[in-house]
């Protein structure tokens, strides 16, 4: 009969961020393990956690492994076994390999011979069994961001295992784990009820987390905070400002949440929203609250992790620690005002960006200096972006973003506005920095974009000209972020420009030799062009259309992009899969590098002189309309070529004995494809045996 499986690893306080993404892992590395050792389950199989235990519960798997019943390929025949027909040392280590007797050994038929074959037969054993040898294991195979080791053991885990509850049918399953042993027992609350529970099935398990003040369902404790919050802002008149970020953080730093309002002094509200905010929400894990107008209000929410006797002292220990807090804040604040923003450029010459790229300050003229390029080309107002681009760095010599790094360009706007800099200058030093994640919000002015892509292009360029490449899942600068926040901003904004330019002018900062120079241009773009393929498979185009379009030309995103929609779209149409054929086969015969012209006289059937008279029609309009981006016009044009290419491929003999026929056929071939090959690369398009068939 099924049985219920019940385990628990409890542990010290895990970190927040390691919660979530181990309590997925958990579930997918259990189902793989079922499905390994033939283990079938029913029902939802549940990951649960706290930062003190990690839960994993299956209402339902069999009592035995399902049966194996399977056959090995082995060696072929004339291997196994000698002229004699006696096994060879080759069919005795495959039978030993495999657990069965030479004997036992068959022989069967395959396209390319004989070989020989073991059938393997395996009766499945208890599931408690299973669990009891594949469990250790399987705790251990949990990944985390960091792992540790303690007290002189061998293993390692996230923080230091304290006890460990295995049951399968309401028995304990039995092993060891580095001399910690499994079994039936649990534990409550750290500080609330830090004694143990018996456990005798996950019913009794989840009736008395609770009362031992242990929620063990991450969900149920974010619903709680989320309703605890709001009661409590609407009591002071307000509510929560909106971060659900923070709501997942906390929800995985307790294991019982409370929340307490506290409040601080009304004077700190002339600093400006964004430090006060910051401060609470990264050195204390404070919820901020604001009114209907969204102004801040002289309050905080902080979520306990237990339940005092007398919550006002946890109210006033919080109280007094972010008081603290939001007087050093003032303080900075109030330092950093005695300094128009434009006096703190000159430090920068102090601060170091990169050992291989200068200074902060050598950076800042870089950016500048690209920044006129772009404000150019883009009619932006010059001035502005350029001033803009003078000043975007200078707040990081300030103390609030000293203290609170996550406020550069918030703060430089702020200063900048205090130092009676114009607003639209103020605001593109704040813009430059966006968009700073996935998702986030684009700069509104053209000035702003214009020195937040010319702060990225500077890194890319110049961390490829140091030799600071990205390399596998290593990228310690950032630049894969950067180049599609770059992207990002160009297509938003439909932006025709040359990346290839935009680069040499960037490198040109570097002052890089000419030879150094042509690599890291190469090398750049092409890095670039990668991130736009990525982004493209991400909204769902094929990666071979992708990749075929990204290869030819690239060097307006722009443009790239919308030449992979329209091959995308040409796809889906019923000429695709016999016009990509027909190219491919006319790819493969033509010499690499061929070059000819086509002469009318050398024409001799009527199919290729249909071809070539239709291809002369085309071959103007395609040209016309890709110059002016309509591909999806121009490759529905070259489509127009598959009928008279289909007619030429089956009655023309393209490799004619008389030479000048041969090369004559072989041109008009080459200018076929050349019409595609100057929108995509058709010989980097997928086409399964099926489909070229069709």
């Amino acid at each position: 009969m099924p049985k219920e499986f019940l385990l628990e690893i409890g542990t010290e306080e895990i970190p927040s961020r390691f919660v979530g993404p181990a309590l997925e892992k958990m579930q997918e590395l259990f189902i793989q393990l079922l499905a390994s050792g033939r283990v079938a389950l029913t029902g939802e199989l549940k990951a649960l956690g706290t930062p003190r235990r990690l839960v994993l519960y299956a209402p339902s798997l069999e009592e035995q492994q399902a049966d194996l019943s399977k056959e090995v390929l082995g060696p072929p025949r004339k291997v196994a076994y000698d002229t004699e027909g006696k096994p060879t040392k080759a069919a005795l280590v495959f039978a030993e390999k495999n657990g069965v007797t030479v004997d036992a050994l068959s022989i069967k038929s395959r396209e390319r011979g004989e070989y020989v074959v073991a059938r393997i037969d395996e009766k499945g054993g208890d599931t408690g069994q299973w669990l009891k040898q594949v469990l250790p294991g399987f705790i251990l195979s949990i990944p985390f961001q960091k792992s540790m080791r303690w007290m002189g053991k061998d293993i390692r885990f996230a923080r230091p295992i304290h006890w460990i509850l295995a049951l399968w049918g309401g028995s304990v399953v039995d092993f060891e784990l580095d001399g910690l042993k499994s079994g039936n027992l649990s534990r409550g609350h750290r500080f609330m009820s830090p004694g143990a529970f018996l456990v005798k099935d996950f019913k009794t398990y989840a009736a008395q987390a609770e009362p031992n003040f242990v929620v063990l369902d991450p969900e149920v404790r974010k619903q709680r905070i989320v309703k605890q919050t709001g009661e409590l802002a609407k009591s002071v008149g307000g509510a929560v400002l909106d971060d659900a970020g923070l709501v997942d953080e906390v929800t995985n730093l307790v294991e019982y949440p409370v929340a307490v309002l506290g409040s601080f002094d009304r004077q700190h509200l002339r600093i400006p929203k964004e430090v006060l905010i910051t401060a609470m929400r990264e050195h204390q894990r404070f919820f901020s609250i604001v009114n209907q107008q969204g102004e801040l209000l002289p309050s905080f929410i902080t979520i306990s992790n237990t339940r005092a006797e007398d919550m006002a002292v946890v109210r006033a220990g919080n109280e007094r620690v972010l008081a603290a807090r939001l007087s050093d804040a003032a303080y900075f604040f109030d330092h950093d005002l005695k300094h128009p923003l434009a006096d703190r450029v000159e430090g920068l010459k102090k601060v170091t960006f990169q050992e291989k790229l200068g200074t902060v300050y050598d950076k800042t003229m870089r950016i500048k200096a690209l920044t006129s390029h772009l404000a150019r080309l883009l009619n932006a107002d010059s001035s502005v972006a350029e001033r803009a681009a003078f000043l975007c760095k200078a707040d990081l010599l300030t103390g609030i973003v000293g203290e609170f790094p996550k406020l550069q360009g918030i703060m430089g706007r702020q200063y900048a506005l205090s130092s009676g800099e114009d607003r639209v200058v103020a605001e593109a030093i704040a813009e430059h920095y966006l968009p700073r994640f996935a998702g986030d919000a684009l700069p509104k002015s053209l000035e702003g974009m214009c020195v937040g892509v010319a702060d990225r292009i500077d890194s890319i360029a110049g961390c490829f000209s140091a030799g600071l490449i990205p390399s596998g899942s290593e990228d310690p600068y950032g630049l894969r972020r950067q180049s599609v926040a770059v992207l990002n901003m160009l297509l938003e904004r439909a932006v025709r420009m040359s990346l290839r330019a935009l680069i040499a002018q960037a490198c040109e900062g570097y002052g890089l030799k000419t030879a150094d120079r042509a690599r890291v241009e190469a090398e750049t773009l092409d890095f670039i062009r990668q991130r736009l393929a990525g982004m493209l498979i991400a909204e769902g185009l094929r990666p071979d259309v992708v990749d075929a379009a990204l290869l030819v030309d690239f060097d307006d995103a722009l443009i790239a992009r919308e030449k992979v929609r329209a091959l995308d779209g040409l796809r889906l149409t019923e000429d695709y899969q016999p016009l990509v054929t027909a190219l491919k086969r006319a790819g493969n015969i033509l010499p690499k590098g061929f070059e000819g012209a086509v002469k009318k006289g050398l024409l001799k059937q009527d199919e290729e002189k249909v071809l070539h008279a239709v291809y002369a029609e085309v071959r103007g309009r395609v040209e016309q309309k890709a110059a002016a981006l309509d591909f999806r016009g121009a490759l529905a044009e070259i489509a127009s070529l598959r009928k008279p290419v289909d007619a030429f491929f089956d009655k023309v003999m393209v490799m004619d004995k008389d030479e000048a026929v041969k090369a004559n056929r072989l041109a008009l071939l080459a200018g076929i494809t050349g019409l595609f090959s100057g929108i995509a690369d058709f010989s980097r398009l997928v086409l399964s045996t099926e489909e070229a068939k069709t």
